[in-house]
């Protein structure tokens, strides 16, 4: 109680020490009298006026800048940001502090501000970096600046707005091996150890898109056409492959939670590589999915960048899992419980192709993976 008193009275005391010091300077030159001790109480009072009088005048610019290195990064990059302050020609301070607001969950830094003094120059400028970031779009809303004087006795805050958004996407890996399940002419070019134009015959050639195979390329009719041709093959039976990611947490399984994003975004770089375009589906309060291909994918990692834990299980029955009838489900979630397996009960009811992917298995996991199993739900599992 007394050390918060005494934090209270600190600005009284300035205060009081300044008309102190004012009144015994001012009693010298009483007393003393000469040039001198008058010229130094003159001098006193100048530099107090002056302080007094910037401090109080109101510090103006014409343009505030945050420059980042990059707008888009993978999860443990680093970020380096450059704030450029545009003053106005004649704008007097003693000094200022300058502090920039970081995002709660954007990273690790050291220090996110820079103090300047007096100075002509037109432009403050100074940059800071942010290691180890993590995984989300995070927004920088504002910046604070400080004002003080020399004596300490004014401080003034300012705070500026200035949104910035950055996007920090999951890492990924490709798969050596893709989990599968049921017939190959369910799946939408879906084979695991066998290459992507296997057991499909050839549906005709079409000019060479960025992004296609080169082993999907026609030499032949490239030679004839002086452009490169790509061949093209008749698809599966199916409507596809969709990526499904459950957000559901239990507290404290944050970490299992990251990793199963990482899992959720390697099954989609895989499944691209080998030309089979999936659907991301991602399950926030609803279901929210979105087709990727080579060019899109960025939406797809959006989603997953976007994820946050919640602690409401999945929907037994929800109308996605009829838009899901004849799909292949990788179903991606960082824990099961009896809600998981009734859904997919109900998906397998519906047709849905399905497999579970998991990072690890836990104790509890063991039980509901035989039921998953009496269901005929195969499981995939990628050990971290």
């Amino acid at each position: 109680m007394n050390v918060n008193l005494l934090v209270k009275l600190r600005p009284y005391f300035k205060f009081l020490f300044l008309i102190g010091f004012v009144l015994t300077v001012f009693s010298y030159s009483m007393f003393q009298g000469g040039f001198v001790s008058w010229f130094l109480f003159y001098s006193v009072m100048t530099v107090l006026v002056s302080t007094i009088l910037i401090a109080i005048y109101p510090f103006r610019i014409d343009r505030l800048e945050r420059l980042v290195s990059k707008d888009v990064l993978q999860v443990g990059e680093k970020l380096t940001l450059t704030i450029t302050i545009h003053k106005r020609a004649f704008q007097p301070f003693f000094f200022v502090r300058v502090q920039d607001v970081i995002p709660r969950k954007l990273g690790n830094y050291k220090e996110s501000g820079s103090l300047f003094f007096f100075s002509f120059q037109r432009r403050l400028v100074f940059s800071y970096t942010v290691y180890d970031v993590k995984r989300g779009s995070h927004t920088f809303e504002k910046l604070t600046m400080v004002f003080g004087d020399l004596f300490g006795l004014f401080e003034r805050t300012s705070t500026i707005n200035c949104e910035t958004t950055v996007l920090v996407y999951p890492r990924f890996q490709k798969l050596k091996s893709i989990p599968a399940n049921g017939s190959p002419r369910q799946l939408e070019g879906l084979q695991v150890m066998k290459s992507f134009e296997e057991d499909r015959s050839l549906a005709g050639v079409r000019q060479y898109v960025p992004g296609d195979r080169l082993t999907s390329i026609d030499w032949k009719q490239s030679a004839r056409s002086a452009h490169l041709m790509t061949k093209e093959f008749e698809s599966y039976q199916g409507e596809g492959i969709i990526v499904a990611f459950d957000s559901y947490c239990q507290p404290g399984s944050e970490l299992m939670f990251e990793h199963s994003i990482e899992l959720a975004a390697s099954l989609v770089a895989t499944f691209l590589e080998k030309q089979s375009p999936p659907r991301i589906a991602v399950r926030f309060h609803d279901w929210m999915s979105v087709s990727v291909t080579q060019r899109s994918v960025g939406q797809g990692l959006l989603l997953l960048a976007k994820a946050e834990p919640i602690n409401q299980a999945v929907n037994i029955i929800d109308v996605i899992y009829r838009d899901w009838k004849g799909m292949h489900v990788y179903y991606v979630c960082s824990e099961l419980n009896q809600q998981v397996v009734k859904a997919c009960k109900t998906m397998l009811n519906q047709d849905v192709i399905l497999t579970i992917c998991m990072v690890s298995i836990t104790d509890q996991d063991q039980i509901f993976l035989k039921q998953l199993e009496k269901l005929g739900v195969s499981v995939f599992m990628k050990n971290e």
